[in-house]
């Protein structure tokens, strides 16, 4: 990583800019396989800002696949952007079919985890860059075991966040790659920067930060 202060995105639009220029840039200059993207804004609809990233992907990209976890999201999908319907699945028919090759870019959308295993299964499976786009891995369950709980925590960890933006109570915290993480406190002249962290800050950091 590399620190930049990074003037925090005034909208949607300069938002969805900069998520374009951060995959960008992890594709052109990253070796690294598995991309996570989180907008943490509440009732966000997160298909339409998909798809707008989808466009301009797909200027360059030829080869793009995009991944729900079950059959009525995909088929929702299917039906309002039918141009892209040969190109939406759900996890289980990646698993079962040989539809990915390594030029492929799969476009993973809010994994869950009810989702878990089934979405490692199929990442496991596929050798082509993923894009995981607003999911939520962590498990929280007290009947997990030991065994599996480290290997959700590595894979977890096998994750690349490019991009994350999160307002909070105080301020907010926003990571655009190749930059460090940029924490905001809110004040009566908005946002101003306040500090940076090479991996996102703990709770503790946080509240330091925000006082």
């Amino acid at each position: 990583m590399s620190f930049n202060k990074l003037p925090l995105p005034s909208d949607l639009d300069a938002c969805e800019t900069s998520l374009y220029n951060s995959f960008v840039s992890s594709v052109k200059n990253a070796s690294f396989l598995r991309s996570a993207v989180n907008l943490k804004f509440e009732g966000l609809k997160i298909l339409p800002l998909v798809f707008r990233l989808i466009n301009k992907i797909d200027l360059f990209e030829n080869n793009i696949y995009i991944a729900f976890s079950d059959f009525g999201s995909s088929a929702l999908a299917k039906r309002d952007y039918p141009f892209y319907s040969s190109r939406i699945f759900t996890y289980k028919d990646i698993l079962s079919k040989e539809i990915i090759n390594l030029d492929t870019l799969l476009i993973a959308i809010s994994p869950q985890p009810y989702d878990y295993e089934e979405f490692e299964s199929m990442c496991n499976k596929i050798s082509s860059r993923i894009l995981m786009i607003n999911g939520k891995l962590e498990e929280t369950s007290i009947g997990v075991g030991l065994v599996g709980r480290e290997r959700r925590v590595n894979f977890i960890k096998s994750w690349e966040q490019i991009f994350w933006i999160e307002p909070l109570p105080k301020g907010a915290i926003y990571r655009s790659y190749p930059s460090d993480w940029n924490v905001y406190k809110y004040n009566s002249n908005g946002y101003t920067f306040c500090n940076y962290y090479s991996k996102y800050p703990n709770s503790d950091l946080l509240e330091s930060d925000l006082l």
